[in-house]
């Protein structure tokens, strides 16, 4: 630990130092969600189910969109290379991926393990110490993105489960409470003494992640679309993208994005076990 400076007597002046910029590169990935060619004899009949079949597929094809862009923001792992580009043989293309959350954070940020059987509100403050170090950069307040497991647990009033490990002999220990958020979902806050953890379902964390939680700053973490010299790549339809002798519609969903994600000690992975 430095303290100030000392110097000895008669000395000459320190060199400076100065905070500088410096040349980084966050991938912005390209998605594009494509619909089949509508011939104009497709669009101009009138179905028994849905009347308009084209108006139908293209409420699919903006949930596709959507749901590629969460998986990204999710589980993208950042890297770049080149392809070739179709129909130009020696022509070649660079294909970049942005990072998602989990794996970004798994790989650079925080990691805690609790147990289904025994975590209470006390392994929880435990860890917490070390996950709210204000030397860190934090904001004293996360969203935990959950498994419907890791929600459950919470949410169990039984041997076991989170509540009553939280409780214990004392009502006055428990400090979780079910919130209304403003956009109508509930969310499970867990209060601790360094800061706020707000738990929501997010029903992509299945399978091999039913045992996660990912604790987002979200001061720290921002969706950037590509942006420059006038033109904006975020989410955009491209109508009419057929050849000009063709007898139908084609359209586009492209949008051109990726997750920033800042001070990676600030994000953690919570595993149960």
């Amino acid at each position: 630990q430095v303290i100030g400076s000392a110097h000895a007597e008669g000395g000459k002046a320190p060199d400076g130092w100065e905070d500088a910029l410096y040349d980084r590169e966050g991938y912005c990935q390209i998605f594009k969600t494509g619909m089949k060619l509508f011939s104009g004899t497709a669009m101009a009949t009138r179905y028994r189910g849905i009347a308009d079949e084209f108006k139908r597929v293209w409420a699919e094809k903006l949930m596709e969109h959507k749901m590629d862009l969460e998986h990204a923001a999710l589980f993208g792992v950042g890297s770049s290379h080149t392809q070739t580009v179709s129909g130009v043989e020696d022509a070649t293309a660079a294909v970049r991926y942005s990072w998602g959350v989990v794996p970004y954070t798994q790989q650079y940020g925080k990691q805690y393990d609790f147990s289904y059987s025994s975590s209470g509100y006390d392994s929880f403050l435990t860890a917490m110490e070390d996950f709210f170090a204000p030397e860190s950069g934090n904001s004293g307040s996360k969203l935990v993105l959950a498994s419907r497991k890791v929600i459950t647990f919470l949410n169990k009033l039984g041997t076991g489960g989170f509540l009553n490990n939280t409780v214990g002999s004392s009502q006055y220990r428990l400090d979780v409470q079910n919130v209304q958020n403003q956009f109508g979902h509930t969310v499970t806050k867990v209060n601790t003494l360094y800061g706020d953890l707000h738990f929501v379902m997010e029903p992509l964390l299945r399978g091999p992640w039913e045992n996660k939680a990912v604790a987002v700053d979200m001061k720290n973490v921002a969706w950037r679309p590509l942006v420059g010299n006038g033109v904006n790549r975020d989410t955009h339809i491209m109508t009419n993208i057929q050849g000009n002798d063709e007898d139908g519609r084609r359209d586009m969903i492209l949008t051109e994005a990726g997750l920033e994600i800042s001070l990676p000690e600030t994000h953690a992975v919570l595993s149960f076990s």
